[in-house]
């Protein structure tokens, strides 16, 4: 069975952090976000999010929330069972469409521990614009 790509919501949060606890665990030094640093980070924000399903099963998911005259993408994630699949590639599409539709410019961070999320930037376009002390690296992609 295929996987579709929907609309999520804060009402998704709950799940989408189990999933991603699973995607991210072991990946950086602390540990990944819980549920109160997922709310913490969204309150009085208007997140748009995205999940990808099969059937019923969260296998992966974005969350992007308006930051200084952009649409910021915090979190992008997909299961390990399921990479290779383009899903993270149709996560971006719907992000980027978003982003577009606003009339924002895209934007995100990601750290050196993701060369998979590295080489999606670099073929997407995204412009690295600076790189924290800390590793962190900042992209960009204007339309």
């Amino acid at each position: 069975m295929g996987h579709e790509i929907i609309q999520g919501s804060l009402e998704d949060i709950e799940e989408i952090v189990k999933v991603n606890q699973k995607i991210f665990s072991g990946m950086y030094e602390s540990e990944p976000y819980s549920l109160e640093q997922y709310n913490s980070k969204l309150e009085n924000k208007k997140p748009i999010i995205y999940i990808a399903k099969i059937e019923n099963e969260i296998i992966g998911n974005s969350i992007a929330f308006q930051k200084d005259n952009s649409l910021y993408l915090w979190i992008l994630g997909v299961s390990k069972d399921h990479r290779n699949k383009k899903i993270a590639s149709q996560l971006f599409d719907s992000f980027e469409e978003s982003a577009r539709n606003l009339g924002l410019t895209a934007t995100t961070k990601t750290y050196p521990v993701s060369p998979e999320m590295l080489g999606l930037l670099k073929k997407r376009g995204y412009e690295l614009i600076k790189t924290d002390d800390n590793g962190a690296m900042h992209f960009k992609l204007e339309f």
